[in-house]
């Protein structure tokens, strides 16, 4: 499993916005959105590094979204990545 990050995520989109957005791209196992981004789960790696690739800094209802891997531990334990670690790693660039 892999979870690939979405970030600039329109305020408008959905879960099947979303899921439509990453169609062909292989099982999807989970759509988590928040306020202005969100975490897609895929069944293989190779999917999800399919969709980074070919989907950073595409369209998605309206906005150029970035898509990319999660990086450290999930809130809930399991490996694949969070919202805190993504937030501290990234801060820094703009602060």
């Amino acid at each position: 499993m892999s979870r690939v990050y979405i970030g600039r995520l329109s305020y408008r989109a959905r879960e099947k916005d979303v899921e439509k957005f990453f169609k062909g791209y292989g099982k999807i196992l989970e759509v988590d959105l928040k306020n202005g981004y969100g975490f897609v789960e895929f069944d293989d790696p190779r999917d999800a590094d399919d969709a980074v690739y070919d989907l950073n800094g595409k369209d998605l209802c309206g906005e150029r979204v970035i898509v990319e891997h999660t990086k450290g531990p999930r809130r809930d334990g399991s490996y694949g990545g969070g919202r805190s670690e993504y937030q501290v790693e990234h801060c820094s660039l703009k602060c």
